[in-house]
């Protein structure tokens, strides 16, 4: 029962980013990509392009990757066995 429910979970989070994705894929002009370039020090405060594009400027789709990860993991240790599930196969497979 606990795996079904878990594969149900990753399932339906995938289905819910899939479809969000689908809906608000958004396509930036030319344009906006010179404008973070030459602009991301004085709208972010960062030396670093990189920081500034990932933590201000795609900040939502960073945490959005981010609570994915933790949903991945949160499913994972729900498919893996619990050391009471080892000691009880084992205790089943002496008998």
């Amino acid at each position: 029962m606990r795996m079904i429910a878990s594969a149900l979970l990753v399932l339906t989070v995938f289905v819910v980013v899939t479809v969000v994705t689908n809906r608000n894929r958004v396509e930036l002009e030319p344009l906006m990509y010179e404008y973070m370039i030459h602009n991301f020090e004085e709208d972010t405060h960062a030396r670093n392009a990189v920081a500034a594009i990932l933590l201000n400027y795609r900040m939502y789709d960073t945490m959005f990757e981010a609570l994915i990860l933790l949903t991945a993991i949160i499913g994972m240790k729900q498919f893996l066995p619990r050391e009471s599930d080892i000691q009880a196969g084992k205790e089943h497979s002496r008998e």
